[in-house]
């Protein structure tokens, strides 16, 4: 069984090294690099582009929450009578 498997093995290595390689741009490395730095560029304008908005939002509600104090009960729309017993 192992025979099998190594002689298969033999001949994709033999195809892969006879293999003919594709020359490699000379000016691929800098071409990646400057593609890496723009995608990097529009992930962190994505982030603040995301996170102001919810900033934004939390800090509005907290001001609403200090000057409108939802938390306090309402006035009272009437008086209790103030007749002695």
């Amino acid at each position: 069984m192992s025979g099998a498997g190594d002689r298969k093995e033999r001949e994709v290595r033999r195809l892969l090294a006879g293999a003919a390689r594709p020359p490699v741009p000379p000016d691929l490395p800098a071409r990646a690099l400057a593609h890496g730095r723009r995608a990097r560029r529009r992930e962190r304008l994505w982030r603040w582009a995301l996170w102001l908005p919810a900033v934004a939002a939390a800090v509005a509600f907290g001001v609403w929450a200090c000057a409108a104090e939802p938390w306090a009960a309402p006035p009272m729309g009437t008086t209790p009578p103030l007749e002695p017993w």
